[in-house]
């Protein structure tokens, strides 16, 4: 039962994102109800349960049949699972409830303004900055929170900064053209959440995980991507994030490092 509450709670987080990034470029996310983008028409309720309003639907509107975008069915789906998750692994990290408690509803933010951030920059093409702020403050939190219930690292305390520099110099180098400042300010705050053994996972998994999709994607659609095809790379940095952050990954073993 706590699974399927999980799920269906993370399958409405999912949902939630989904309003946030349709909203955001154009209205208020707080005020009017959920509406469909095609004819305005207002969605009730029956439209509005995640992933079984889609599949009674078939992803259509109920009113103009207009094509639903699948974004809405995979972000619910994979949001569900990454709650199920999340509640499967928590004891693993502390055995003291409100603490599980704590982690549970910080890292269902995290997840649901990772995915706002993933859905929006796959349709616009360009990183939600008021969202990926948020997530910087976040990174600040948690950096002076280990400080604090940890003892001073200044590697640690650094660990945002030093992963995103790299990210940063080429930025400013090439204006823009070789990463964007929305990816800079990704690397930023996820490493100063994570930390420096799993930041620096991140770094590398977010590479290579962006590396092999392109190459995979220039070997099956030739003609639609090549080496000067733009590719969101916001996505591999989340998954990568996400990823180092559920296995707990110390990819080059920097905890020995840091003792």
């Amino acid at each position: 039962m706590i699974i399927l509450f999980a799920f269906i709670f993370g399958a409405s987080l999912g949902s939630f994102a989904n309003l946030v990034a349709d909203r955001l470029r154009v209205k208020t996310i707080w005020t009017g109800r959920s509406e469909c983008l095609t004819c305005s028409h207002k969605l009730s309720w029956k439209e509005l349960f995640p992933i079984f309003s889609y599949i009674y639907q078939k992803g259509k509107c109920k009113f103009c049949k207009a094509k639903l975008s699948p974004t809405y069915l995979w972000s619910e789906v994979v949001s569900g699972l990454s709650i199920c998750l999340l509640v499967y692994i928590l004891p693993t990290y502390t055995a003291i409830f409100y603490e599980q408690v704590v982690l549970f509803f910080t890292w269902s933010l995290i997840l649901v303004l990772s995915l706002i951030i993933i859905i929006y920059d796959l349709r616009h093409t360009i990183v939600p900055m008021q969202i990926s702020s948020i997530l910087v403050i976040m990174g600040i939190v948690f950096t002076i929170y280990r400080q604090i219930y940890f003892g001073f690292n200044i590697y640690d305390s650094l660990s945002g900064v030093m992963i995103s520099l790299p990210f940063a110099i080429m930025f400013f180098i090439s204006k823009g053209k070789w990463v964007g400042f929305g990816d800079v300010l990704l690397y930023l705050a996820f490493g100063s959440i994570l930390g420096l053994p799993l930041g620096v996972t991140t770094f590398f998994y977010s590479v290579w995980l962006g590396a092999f999709v392109s190459v995979v994607l220039m070997l099956i659609h030739r003609k639609d991507f090549n080496l000067k095809t733009e590719i969101p790379f916001t996505p591999f940095i989340i998954i990568a994030s996400l990823f180092a952050a559920y296995t707990n990954s110390d990819l080059l073993n920097l905890h020995e490092f840091m003792r």
